[in-house]
């Protein structure tokens, strides 16, 4: 499983109240249209098995309540300093690129991601290597998914 992107985090983070969550788990995609299929690519692989499992709807101000009041707060300091006010899903650069936004929107995709996987485990997969949720990561290795990794670590997929 790759890495959250911000976007997952903006949609917690920003709105007046959070959305409702329900982390959910899908494997069998990757038989459908799977990276390294050939020719006709364009085409999915029929008689393939999907399936999705559903956890259980998060309690979002228990497990994203502080985070998103740091946001809060974090917002109304950008917008007390700009010369007019930010309109609705436009961030400034403080919100954009700070330390502190980054630090928040990254510990809430850790804990979405968090969420699904267990919701993996309930399937009974395995838990997978840590360094599979970090973008620099993929960045640096890409999508390999057995062999041996740059840093060293031999992964055999199972």
């Amino acid at each position: 499983m790759r890495y959250f992107k911000w976007g997952v985090s903006r949609l917690i983070l920003e709105p007046a109240s959070c959305p409702d969550i329900v982390p959910m788990w899908i494997e069998g995609t990757d038989g459908v249209m799977h990276e390294d299929r050939l020719f006709p690519r364009f085409l999915p692989r029929i008689n393939q098995r999907i399936n999705v499992t559903f956890g259980e709807k998060v309690d979002t101000e228990a497990i994203f309540g502080e985070l998103r009041s740091k946001w809060q707060k974090l917002k109304q300091e950008s917008e007390r300093e700009a010369t007019k006010p930010l309109a609705v899903g436009i961030l400034n650069d403080k919100l954009m690129y700070g330390e502190e936004a980054t630090e928040l929107r990254l510990e809430c995709t850790r804990k979405v991601r968090d969420l699904v996987l267990e919701v993996r485990r309930s399937r009974g997969l395995p838990d997978e290597d840590p360094k599979a949720s970090m973008a620099d990561t993929w960045l640096r290795e890409g999508p390999k998914r057995e062999g041996k990794m740059d840093d060293g670590s031999l992964v055999k997929d199972i």
